[in-house]
Protein backbone atom coordinates (compact mmCIF):
# COMPACT_ATOMS: atom_id res chain seq x y z
CA UNK A 1 0.00 0.00 0.00
CA UNK A 2 1.35 3.46 -0.87
CA UNK A 3 2.25 5.94 1.83
CA UNK A 4 -0.26 8.72 2.46
CA UNK A 5 0.67 12.14 1.16
CA UNK A 6 -1.81 14.17 3.21
CA UNK A 7 -1.00 12.95 6.70
CA UNK A 8 -3.02 14.44 9.54
CA UNK A 9 -1.44 14.51 12.97
CA UNK A 10 -3.32 14.43 16.26
CA UNK A 11 -2.08 14.91 19.83
CA UNK A 12 -4.12 13.20 22.57
CA UNK A 13 -3.47 14.52 26.09
CA UNK A 14 -4.94 12.40 28.90
CA UNK A 15 -3.54 11.04 32.17
CA UNK A 16 -5.37 7.71 31.67
CA UNK A 17 -3.23 5.19 29.81
CA UNK A 18 -6.41 3.36 28.80
CA UNK A 19 -7.94 6.45 27.20
CA UNK A 20 -4.68 7.26 25.41
CA UNK A 21 -4.39 3.71 24.10
CA UNK A 22 -8.04 3.54 23.07
CA UNK A 23 -8.05 6.92 21.29
CA UNK A 24 -4.76 6.16 19.55
CA UNK A 25 -5.96 2.80 18.24
CA UNK A 26 -9.35 4.13 17.12
CA UNK A 27 -7.86 7.06 15.22
CA UNK A 28 -4.86 5.24 13.76
CA UNK A 29 -7.28 2.62 12.42
CA UNK A 30 -8.92 5.49 10.51
CA UNK A 31 -5.58 6.54 9.00
CA UNK A 32 -4.57 9.42 11.30
CA UNK A 33 -1.11 9.75 12.85
CA UNK A 34 -1.48 9.99 16.63
CA UNK A 35 0.89 11.00 19.43
CA UNK A 36 -0.04 10.98 23.10
CA UNK A 37 0.93 12.79 26.29
CA UNK A 38 0.00 12.12 29.93
CA UNK A 39 0.54 15.64 31.29
CA UNK A 40 0.40 19.26 30.18
CA UNK A 41 4.18 19.49 30.54
CA UNK A 42 4.70 16.51 28.24
CA UNK A 43 2.17 17.90 25.74
CA UNK A 44 3.91 21.29 25.64
CA UNK A 45 7.24 19.61 24.93
CA UNK A 46 5.73 17.62 22.08
CA UNK A 47 4.19 20.76 20.60
CA UNK A 48 7.46 22.69 20.87
CA UNK A 49 9.64 19.89 19.48
CA UNK A 50 7.55 19.24 16.37
CA UNK A 51 8.68 20.79 13.09
CA UNK A 52 5.12 20.60 11.75
CA UNK A 53 1.97 21.68 13.57
CA UNK A 54 -0.50 19.16 14.92
CA UNK A 55 -3.75 19.26 12.95
CA UNK A 56 -5.88 18.59 16.05
CA UNK A 57 -5.37 18.57 19.83
CA UNK A 58 -7.60 16.34 21.98
CA UNK A 59 -7.23 17.10 25.69
CA UNK A 60 -8.76 16.02 28.99
CA UNK A 61 -9.81 18.70 31.47
CA UNK A 62 -8.59 16.96 34.64
CA UNK A 63 -4.84 16.54 34.31
CA UNK A 64 -2.12 16.39 37.01
CA UNK A 65 -0.43 19.69 37.97
CA UNK A 66 -2.17 21.79 35.28
CA UNK A 67 -5.67 21.25 33.89
CA UNK A 68 -6.73 21.08 30.28
CA UNK A 69 -8.16 24.61 30.30
CA UNK A 70 -4.76 26.05 31.21
CA UNK A 71 -3.10 24.03 28.45
CA UNK A 72 -5.59 25.27 25.84
CA UNK A 73 -5.02 28.87 26.90
CA UNK A 74 -1.25 28.46 26.57
CA UNK A 75 -1.65 26.75 23.22
CA UNK A 76 -3.99 29.38 21.81
CA UNK A 77 -1.62 32.15 22.92
CA UNK A 78 0.82 30.90 20.28
CA UNK A 79 0.08 32.52 16.92
CA UNK A 80 0.68 29.33 14.94
CA UNK A 81 -1.86 27.37 17.03
CA UNK A 82 -4.51 30.08 17.18
CA UNK A 83 -6.60 28.41 14.45
CA UNK A 84 -5.73 24.76 15.17
CA UNK A 85 -8.87 22.98 16.47
CA UNK A 86 -8.96 21.67 20.04
CA UNK A 87 -11.40 19.06 21.33
CA UNK A 88 -12.10 18.56 25.01
CA UNK A 89 -12.37 14.92 26.12
CA UNK A 90 -13.72 14.64 29.65
CA UNK A 91 -16.13 13.01 32.06
CA UNK A 92 -17.08 16.45 33.36
CA UNK A 93 -20.25 17.32 31.44
CA UNK A 94 -21.46 20.29 33.47
CA UNK A 95 -22.78 23.34 31.65
CA UNK A 96 -20.13 25.67 33.20
CA UNK A 97 -17.26 23.44 32.05
CA UNK A 98 -18.64 23.22 28.51
CA UNK A 99 -19.14 26.99 28.42
CA UNK A 100 -15.61 27.58 29.69
CA UNK A 101 -14.20 25.19 27.08
CA UNK A 102 -15.92 27.08 24.27
CA UNK A 103 -14.88 30.46 25.65
CA UNK A 104 -11.19 29.56 25.64
CA UNK A 105 -11.29 28.19 22.11
CA UNK A 106 -12.35 24.52 22.16
CA UNK A 107 -14.20 23.51 18.99
CA UNK A 108 -15.69 20.23 20.25
CA UNK A 109 -16.53 18.57 23.56
CA UNK A 110 -16.77 14.76 23.87
CA UNK A 111 -17.96 13.12 27.07
CA UNK A 112 -16.34 10.03 28.59
CA UNK A 113 -17.06 7.19 28.27
CA UNK A 114 -17.26 7.52 24.51
CA UNK A 115 -17.83 5.18 21.60
CA UNK A 116 -15.36 4.80 18.75
CA UNK A 117 -17.89 6.05 16.19
CA UNK A 118 -18.54 9.21 18.24
CA UNK A 119 -14.83 10.05 18.47
CA UNK A 120 -14.25 9.47 14.76
CA UNK A 121 -17.32 11.50 13.82
CA UNK A 122 -16.08 14.54 15.72
CA UNK A 123 -12.51 14.23 14.42
CA UNK A 124 -13.78 13.98 10.85
CA UNK A 125 -15.92 17.08 11.44
CA UNK A 126 -12.86 19.03 12.58
CA UNK A 127 -10.10 17.88 10.20
CA UNK A 128 -11.73 15.59 7.62
CA UNK A 129 -11.15 12.02 6.46
CA UNK A 130 -7.90 10.38 5.45
CA UNK A 131 -9.32 9.37 2.07
CA UNK A 132 -6.34 7.37 0.82
CA UNK A 133 -6.87 4.75 3.51
CA UNK A 134 -10.62 4.95 3.81
CA UNK A 135 -11.54 1.46 2.59
CA UNK A 136 -14.66 1.20 4.71
CA UNK A 137 -16.97 2.26 1.83
CA UNK A 138 -15.85 -0.83 -0.10
CA UNK A 139 -16.31 -2.98 2.99
CA UNK A 140 -19.82 -1.57 3.37
CA UNK A 141 -20.64 -2.55 -0.21
CA UNK A 142 -19.51 -6.13 0.40
CA UNK A 143 -21.40 -6.33 3.71
CA UNK A 144 -24.58 -4.93 2.21
CA UNK A 145 -24.70 -7.73 -0.35
CA UNK A 146 -24.00 -10.41 2.24
CA UNK A 147 -26.56 -8.99 4.69
CA UNK A 148 -29.20 -9.03 1.95
CA UNK A 149 -28.42 -12.71 1.32
CA UNK A 150 -28.53 -13.47 5.05
CA UNK A 151 -31.86 -11.65 5.38
CA UNK A 152 -33.45 -13.58 2.52
CA UNK A 153 -32.20 -16.90 3.90
CA UNK A 154 -32.91 -15.99 7.53
CA UNK A 155 -29.39 -16.92 8.66
CA UNK A 156 -26.61 -15.27 10.66
CA UNK A 157 -23.64 -13.40 9.25
CA UNK A 158 -20.55 -12.41 11.24
CA UNK A 159 -17.99 -9.68 10.74
CA UNK A 160 -14.56 -9.95 12.36
CA UNK A 161 -12.11 -7.04 12.51
CA UNK A 162 -8.52 -8.14 13.17
CA UNK A 163 -6.01 -5.41 14.00
CA UNK A 164 -2.26 -5.77 14.33
CA UNK A 165 -0.72 -4.20 17.45
CA UNK A 166 2.15 -1.87 16.67
CA UNK A 167 4.09 -1.48 13.44
CA UNK A 168 3.34 -4.16 10.90
CA UNK A 169 6.43 -5.61 9.19
CA UNK A 170 4.69 -7.87 6.71
CA UNK A 171 2.57 -6.75 3.78
CA UNK A 172 -1.07 -6.98 4.85
CA UNK A 173 -1.94 -8.60 1.51
CA UNK A 174 0.33 -11.56 2.32
CA UNK A 175 -1.30 -12.01 5.72
CA UNK A 176 -4.73 -11.78 4.07
CA UNK A 177 -3.75 -14.64 1.74
CA UNK A 178 -2.62 -16.76 4.69
CA UNK A 179 -5.90 -16.18 6.47
CA UNK A 180 -7.96 -16.90 3.36
CA UNK A 181 -6.30 -20.32 3.00
CA UNK A 182 -7.74 -21.26 6.40
CA UNK A 183 -11.32 -20.19 5.63
CA UNK A 184 -14.19 -21.49 3.51
CA UNK A 185 -14.69 -20.49 -0.11
CA UNK A 186 -17.79 -18.48 0.84
CA UNK A 187 -15.82 -16.37 3.35
CA UNK A 188 -14.23 -13.04 2.42
CA UNK A 189 -10.98 -11.51 3.70
CA UNK A 190 -10.78 -7.75 3.08
CA UNK A 191 -7.83 -5.40 3.68
CA UNK A 192 -9.28 -2.41 5.55
CA UNK A 193 -5.97 -0.59 6.03
CA UNK A 194 -2.26 -1.26 6.51
CA UNK A 195 -2.77 -3.12 9.81
CA UNK A 196 -6.43 -4.21 9.82
CA UNK A 197 -8.27 -7.10 8.16
CA UNK A 198 -12.02 -7.69 7.93
CA UNK A 199 -13.41 -11.22 7.74
CA UNK A 200 -16.95 -11.59 6.39
CA UNK A 201 -18.33 -14.98 7.48
CA UNK A 202 -21.73 -15.95 5.98
CA UNK A 203 -23.98 -18.41 7.83
CA UNK A 204 -21.90 -17.90 10.98
CA UNK A 205 -22.94 -16.79 14.45
CA UNK A 206 -20.80 -15.26 17.19
CA UNK A 207 -19.68 -18.67 18.50
CA UNK A 208 -18.65 -19.73 15.01
CA UNK A 209 -16.72 -16.49 14.53
CA UNK A 210 -14.87 -17.13 17.81
CA UNK A 211 -13.89 -20.58 16.51
CA UNK A 212 -12.56 -18.98 13.31
CA UNK A 213 -10.46 -16.52 15.33
CA UNK A 214 -8.98 -19.37 17.38
CA UNK A 215 -8.22 -21.22 14.14
CA UNK A 216 -6.33 -18.38 12.46
CA UNK A 217 -4.53 -16.94 15.50
CA UNK A 218 -1.63 -19.35 15.18
CA UNK A 219 -1.19 -18.33 11.53
CA UNK A 220 -0.87 -14.62 12.25
CA UNK A 221 2.55 -13.09 13.01
CA UNK A 222 2.82 -10.79 16.01
CA UNK A 223 0.08 -9.65 18.38
CA UNK A 224 -3.46 -9.17 17.03
CA UNK A 225 -6.72 -7.94 18.51
CA UNK A 226 -10.17 -9.05 17.36
CA UNK A 227 -13.68 -7.65 17.36
CA UNK A 228 -16.81 -9.64 16.46
CA UNK A 229 -20.22 -8.41 15.29
CA UNK A 230 -23.10 -10.63 14.14
CA UNK A 231 -26.13 -9.89 11.97
CA UNK A 232 -28.91 -9.43 13.01
CA UNK A 233 -28.15 -9.40 16.76
CA UNK A 234 -25.52 -6.64 16.69
CA UNK A 235 -26.55 -4.68 13.63
CA UNK A 236 -29.48 -4.67 11.19
CA UNK A 237 -27.44 -3.12 8.36
CA UNK A 238 -23.83 -2.67 7.27
CA UNK A 239 -23.26 0.57 9.22
CA UNK A 240 -24.63 -0.85 12.45
CA UNK A 241 -22.62 -4.04 12.10
CA UNK A 242 -19.34 -2.24 11.37
CA UNK A 243 -19.82 0.19 14.26
CA UNK A 244 -20.60 -2.61 16.72
CA UNK A 245 -17.59 -4.62 15.56
CA UNK A 246 -15.31 -1.58 15.89
CA UNK A 247 -16.55 -1.08 19.46
CA UNK A 248 -15.95 -4.77 20.19
CA UNK A 249 -12.38 -4.43 18.89
CA UNK A 250 -11.70 -1.30 20.93
CA UNK A 251 -13.14 -2.94 24.05
CA UNK A 252 -10.68 -5.83 23.69
CA UNK A 253 -7.78 -3.42 23.25
CA UNK A 254 -8.91 -1.38 26.26
CA UNK A 255 -9.30 -4.49 28.43
CA UNK A 256 -5.82 -5.66 27.46
CA UNK A 257 -4.38 -2.28 28.36
CA UNK A 258 -6.08 -2.41 31.76
CA UNK A 259 -4.73 -5.93 32.39
CA UNK A 260 -1.21 -4.74 31.56
CA UNK A 261 -1.49 -1.77 33.93
CA UNK A 262 -2.80 -3.99 36.74
CA UNK A 263 0.09 -6.41 36.14
CA UNK A 264 2.61 -3.53 36.45
CA UNK A 265 1.09 -2.46 39.77
CA UNK A 266 1.47 -5.93 41.34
Amino acid sequence: MEERENKKNILVVDDSVLIRLMAKNILEAEGYDVETAATVEEAILKVRNRKELFDLIIVDINLPNQNGFEFIQKLKSQAEYKNIPVMILSGNATAPSITQAIQIGAAEYLIKPFKAAELVKRVVKLIGYIKEEDHYPKLKELLKKEINRARRSNVNLSLVLAQWEGKIRVEISKIADQVKDKLRDIDTVFEVDKNTLALILPVTGADGAAVVIKKIKSELPGKWHFGIGTYPDNGKDEDGLINFTKESLMKEISNLGQEREEAKEK
